[in-house]
């Protein structure tokens, strides 16, 4: 099996784009963070990214559960319009697949689902942050796909909020003893203590593959550079077959592809 993790990016017009590389992938699961559901058809074709999306993979990956982080119109910085999104949104996550799910939570961590509009204090003080935790059933076998879009922080060090972060992923994910998969994009540099934190329980790919970033060559004003900040996890109910990512600049951040097999116990 195969399954793909991408921080789609908020700011990029780039649906077509994913939509196609993922469709070209061919992949069994699909996790996104930061994808964009439109709640009025007044919303702008920029963020609209999960119904464009979709329209594109849903036939070959039917089965989806999208996990809301927030409800907003527009952002505002220093009193003034930061970003119209010219209707109301949620920013969230989402995990879509050809498999169908058992059961999906959408486990918020960090403050609670709320309007959000005032981004002036958004380094500090960020917006809400939820874990989406899916049950997939695959031909009777249950597998647990745990997608993060962790807490900003502009260095990618650690912080009160990414420790309690990763403390509660690894409290999640040894709720059942199940085949599990974490994925996403963590805010985080390999290095840091909450990053240590997962990998007592689980293989870090990146760190052994030692990848040097999950960025492209992109420019989007806020994280400059090559840096590591997207993660896939696994329990010791995963035999990795292949890993790798794709050097490409249809988001701020690069595809993440693992292919693998569930160990039957």
């Amino acid at each position: 099996m195969k399954i793909i993790s991408l921080n789609v990016g908020i700011k990029i017009d780039n649906s077509k784009q994913v939509g196609e590389f993922i469709q070209s992938q061919n992949p069994d699961i699909v996790a996104f963070q930061e994808i964009i559901r439109n709640l009025d058809e007044s919303v702008y074709d920029i963020y609209r990214s999960k119904e464009h999306i979709e329209k594109i993979i849903g036939k070959e990956l039917p089965y989806s559960f999208f996990g809301p982080l927030f409800v907003a119109r527009d952002f505002t910085k220093d009193g003034k319009i930061h970003r119209d999104f010219g209707g109301y949104i949620e920013q969230g996550n989402e995990v879509i697949s050809k498999f169908p799910i058992n059961e999906a939570t959408n486990e918020f961590y960090y403050k609670a689902y709320s309007y959000d509009k005032d981004r002036t204090n958004f380094a500090t003080e960020d917006n809400s942050r939820a874990l989406q935790v899916v049950d997939l059933d695959i031909a009777g076998q249950k597998l647990i796909i745990i997608n993060v879009h962790g807490t900003y922080s502009k260095d990618k060090q650690d912080s009160e909020r990414s420790l309690a972060q990763s403390k509660y992923v690894i409290k999640v994910a040894l709720r059942k003893k199940l085949p599990t998969i974490i994925v996403g994009d963590f805010n985080l540099f390999p290095e840091t203590n909450s990053i240590k934190i997962i990998n007592r329980k689980f293989r870090n790919l990146v760190v052994e593959n030692k990848i040097k970033t999950t960025r492209p060559k992109f420019d989007d004003g806020l994280d400059k550079g090559e840096n590591v900040v997207d993660y896939i996890f696994v329990n010791d109910q995963i035999k990795v077959n292949k890993f790798e990512l794709i050097d490409t600049n249809i988001s701020d951040h690069l595809p993440i592809i693992l292919d693998f097999d569930i160990i039957k116990k």
